[in-house]
């Protein structure tokens, strides 16, 4: 019974199975770019279950789907436009009136802890979080989003291991 708590409080403080929303911004700078709060890119990573939410900044934009999941003007009047991924994949998505100046972004969606995006929580994410260990910044082997590859990241690794495959 004290190993469940154990491992109870270890999850909690490794952020396990809890959904998330990860902001990205739309025309920041006015500039006709979304870009990902936490990668300072176009490229959004979650996991499954997570949330993105566009968010206006300047200028009259879309986020559309190039599959036909979802199609939202961005602007003054609507603010922010909100979607939830329950599946693992890329979602590739573009701006309507701004597709021909490359105002396009992508969401990878992962199984949490599938560092290398396999589908399938084994050694090799295990490896990756280890050689990467103390690394600071926007990089996949930060599985719980806080910019330090650390124990948090481990314990979701050996929580999902096996996952998928």
């Amino acid at each position: 019974m004290r190993f469940l708590g154990i491992l109870m409080v270890c999850l909690a403080i490794a952020g396990v199975g809890y959904a998330d929303t990860r902001d990205v911004e739309v025309g920041p700078d006015f500039e006709m770019i979304f870009r990902d709060t936490y990668t300072g890119t176009s490229e959004t990573i979650i996991d499954v279950g997570d949330s993105v939410r566009w968010v206006w900044r300047s200028g009259f934009h879309t986020t559309t789907s190039y599959d036909g999941l979802w199609d939202a003007p961005i602007d003054s009047v609507h603010r922010t436009f909100t979607y939830t991924f329950n599946e693992p994949g890329a979602y590739e998505y573009y701006c309507i009136p701004h597709e021909l100046v490359g105002m396009t972004g992508v969401v990878r969606v992962r199984l949490p802890g599938d560092v290398d995006f396999s589908g399938c929580i084994d050694d090799a994410d295990l490896l990756s979080v280890l050689f990467s260990f103390g690394a600071t910044g926007a990089r996949p082997e930060d599985v719980n989003y806080d910019r330090v590859v650390d124990d948090a990241d481990l314990l979701i690794v050996l929580f999902n291991f096996g996952n998928g495959c």
